[in-house]
């Protein structure tokens, strides 16, 4: 989990605990001027008193006008960065979270989080130097009334204390409901075709339903932890205030005292709600951190796992500037041959198991980490490369591959966003620039729902513009003529043929796109240093 006390957040927190500290100045000028105004015989007296106390009152309401201001800030700050890491983690690869179980990250507990920073962290630290603060007036006026207040104050955490252990375990319970409701809906939707074929639309409603009823169970069941603690919160203030009557009473305390110490102990009423919240909120933050701190643990260090770092092989030595060279290969616990691949080859992956030749792609690609190489892409090591320079090596395309959200022009661009070349004439030579000129926003429309409003195949060709934009050195190609049909696979065909780069695919049609190619065989041998020689020179 990041820090929360770090950069501008400091800032923020310093704010919210002057708050507190302010409140309980205004209440010392409460219990100051009051006596004055029941006490004042003249009228121009009377009359400044009672206008100072509306100041205080307002200034109250101000102060906490600015603490609520502040304790979002801070949560929202606090959330964004650990959205941005939970998304993250989720794109680090094949291995991350499911679709269904991110959105529940990304909204349910991210909500558990930012409900304990902005209504539990918030509150207490302006809440504590508040009661500190109104104690201690308290304390000045008479010691009983101080007592009278932090008794009650003192009761009401011994309760809250004795309520966190089941406020967590009916937290943890409501989360894993709404976890599962979220990832079994997510596959249902994903699944729609299969399930309508198969005539099982009654039988998911009926299993949606049975989620959605377990997760309103859980929630009402931890409703009633959530209204105990508000509850002996909303007691402490209406019984701090009895106590203050009866210890000024018992002690002997004058009329007006005792009113001005209503009036103190009355600020003290919102602080002391939000205790009652504060445990709640805490428990199902900690709750929801059990879930995230894994989460979040793999994002950063994911490019560092899939491309190793450090030194290259004796292997890399003398390669070629533009030259793809792969050594040290390993799938699993199986070492399979490297490849040696000049500018200009084309080589077909092959394999007896398909998940070898899909783990090698995709580890290529950067998109999974089944398998594990040195990998040199135009004479330095991709392992040394920033993301940015990484994905302006390698260009990949594959069948099935859903597109992000937003425009064709950005989708086309995407592996280089700061490029300044027009998107027509990539569009143009995968086949699009008719069908993109013929929307109503051209180049600007934007892609939604996976792709939509263009057809399978159409996305198929963009994914080809995608990848050879800018034409990277290396270019990998996960069957995605499968989804071309045979006009795109021809097309295809043409492309290919002058590509100046290296040209790693998966087909099953391997003469009719590349007639002219080397087979990197997976199977062919598990010495570490055997490689496959391809293509030296351009074809």
């Amino acid at each position: 989990m990041p820090d929360l006390l770090t950069g501008g957040r400091r800032a923020m927190f310093a704010v919210l605990v002057s708050t507190g500290a302010g409140q309980a100045a205004l209440a010392g000028i409460t219990a100051v001027t009051m006596p004055r105004l029941m006490q004042a015989d003249d009228p121009g007296h009377r009359w400044t008193a009672l206008g100072v106390l509306l100041l205080a009152a307002l200034g109250v309401g101000l102060v906490r006008v600015l603490e609520r201001v502040f304790a979002e800030k801070l949560a929202q700050d606090y959330v964004h960065e650990m959205r941005a890491g939970l998304v993250a983690s989720s794109l680090a690869g094949a291995d991350g979270p499911s679709l269904g179980t991110t959105i529940a990250r990304t909204t349910n507990d991210l909500s558990a989080i930012r409900n304990w920073v902005a209504w539990g962290i918030a509150p207490l630290a302006g809440g504590i130097p508040l009661i500190v603060g109104v104690v201690v007036v308290l304390a000045v006026m008479h010691p009983m009334l101080a007592l009278a207040v932090l008794a009650p104050v003192l009761v009401l955490c011994g309760g809250l204390a004795l309520l966190a252990r089941p406020a967590f375990s009916r937290a943890r319970a409501v989360r894993k409901a709404r976890g599962r409701l979220a990832s079994h809906v997510s596959d249902t939707v994903a699944a729609g075709s299969s399930i309508r074929a198969g005539g099982g639309i009654h039988r998911e409603l009926k299993k949606i339903d049975q989620l959605s009823t377990n997760v309103g169970a859980a929630a009402v069941h931890r409703s009633k932890v959530a209204g105990y603690l508000r509850g002996i919160a909303a007691a402490t203030a209406a019984v701090s205030t009895l106590c203050v009557i009866t210890a000024g009473s018992w002690a002997g305390i004058d009329h007006a005292s005792i009113a001005t110490a209503i009036t103190v102990v009355g600020v003290l009423a919102a602080p002391t709600h939000d205790l009652g919240r504060v445990v709640e909120y805490r428990q199902s933050y900690l709750a929801a951190r059990r879930i995230l701190s894994p989460a979040l643990a793999p994002g950063a260090g994911a490019a560092r796992r899939r491309w190793p770092r450090g030194g290259s092989s004796g292997t890399d030595r003398g390669a070629a500037p533009s030259e793809v060279h792969v050594s040290e290969l390993r799938i699993g616990r199986v070492d399979a041959p490297g490849l040696i691949a000049a500018p200009g080859a084309r080589v077909v992956l092959r394999s007896q198991d398909p998940e070898r030749v899909d783990a090698v792609l995709g580890f290529l690609a950067g998109v999974d980490g089944r398998a594990k190489a040195w990998v040199r892409v135009a004479g330095r090591d991709l392992g040394d490369r920033s993301p940015t320079e990484r994905r302006s090596q390698v260009g990949y395309a594959a069948r099935g591959l859903a597109v992000e959200r937003g425009t064709i022009a950005r989708a086309v661009r995407y592996r280089n966003p700061d490029s300044k070349r027009p998107v027509w004439p990539a569009l143009r030579d995968v086949g699009l620039e008719e069908r993109v000129a013929a929307l109503p926003d051209r180049e600007r429309t934007k892609l939604r729902r996976g792709g939509e409003p263009l057809s399978l195949p159409e996305l198929a060709r963009l994914q080809l513009a995608r990848a050879l934009h800018e034409e990277p050195p290396l270019l990998v190609l996960d069957h995605i003529d499968d989804q071309l049909g045979a006009d795109g696979r021809a097309l295809l065909g043409r492309l290919l043929a002058d590509y100046p780069g290296v040209v790693v695919l998966a087909t099953d049609v391997p003469a009719t796109i590349v007639p002219d190619h080397q087979v990197w065989d997976l199977d062919a041998g598990s010495a570490p240093g055997r490689a496959v020689l391809a293509g030296f020179g351009r074809r």
